[in-house]
């Protein structure tokens, strides 16, 4: 049996169809575990990190060192990026912004300035301001 070109596409497109064509979101923990250690210390764990390593079965070889669980890697990132590590696990309430600075931005995204041409009109009127002063 020999099939036609326009059954070969109805065939491949169905067949294609029923393919998963994204990967499910990965769920992890953002939740922290207070830990004392034997010195008194107190640590922040990402409770991720306490899970065991991801299963990986294509890299078995001699050189194989297991990867961390899902999320782990993400917790411990944002322990080194906070100003106080508490703040994982209770927030602080946020200050008033800062208007001048988004303002500048808002002003380039809008006028669609790059830096250079940015700088280049500061300078320039810093000048005429300098110059108008000495006047």
């Amino acid at each position: 049996m020999r099939l036609s070109p326009p059954w070969f596409c109805v065939l491949s497109l169905t067949l294609l169809a029923g393919c998963k064509t994204h990967l499910d979101p990965v769920s992890y923990s953002a939740d922290y575990q207070v830990r004392s250690g034997t010195d008194g210390r107190v640590e922040l764990t990402p409770i991720e990190c306490l899970k065991p390593s991801a299963s990986d079965e294509f890299a078995l070889a001699e050189d194989y060192r297991p990867t961390l669980a899902p999320g782990c890697a993400n917790a411990l990132n944002l322990l080194q990026m906070v100003e106080q590590r508490q703040d994982v696990v209770q927030g602080r309430a946020t200050g008033p912004t800062m208007a001048a600075p988004v303002g500048r931005a808002a002003q380039v995204y809008i006028d669609g300035y790059d830096r250079e041409e940015l700088r280049r009109r500061q300078a320039e009127q810093q000048s005429s301001v300098n110059a108008r002063e000495g006047q």
